[in-house]
């Protein structure tokens, strides 16, 4: 099972390919807590990326659900991912 950087690595070196893609970790501090580990921007869409480990069954905190659903309701795409293949599904969900 992959380490929860290794996995942010791969979504961010995926994303800032993307000609249009640009993204960037949110550093862990007592300021950010809450805040989704990638802050991305694809084709003028806001993304926000909490990623996770599924080895531990580790989901989002309540602080996390929270904020994610506030910038998913201002129309941005939010999820947690386990994986590059799971951001890439949501990405296609969503038309981006």
């Amino acid at each position: 099972m992959a380490r929860e950087v290794t996995i942010v690595n791969k979504i961010l070196n995926y994303i800032n390919s993307l000609p249009q893609g640009v993204a960037e970790k949110v550093q862990g501090t007592a300021r950010s807590s809450g805040k989704a580990d990638i802050n991305a921007c694809i084709n003028g869409r806001s993304i926000r990326i909490e990623v996770k480990t599924s080895d531990h069954g580790n989901k989002e905190s309540k602080k996390q659900s929270i904020n994610l659903k506030r910038w998913s309701a201002a129309g941005a795409v939010c999820d947690v991912v386990y994986s590059l293949e799971e951001l890439k599904e949501l990405l296609e969900k969503n038309n981006v």
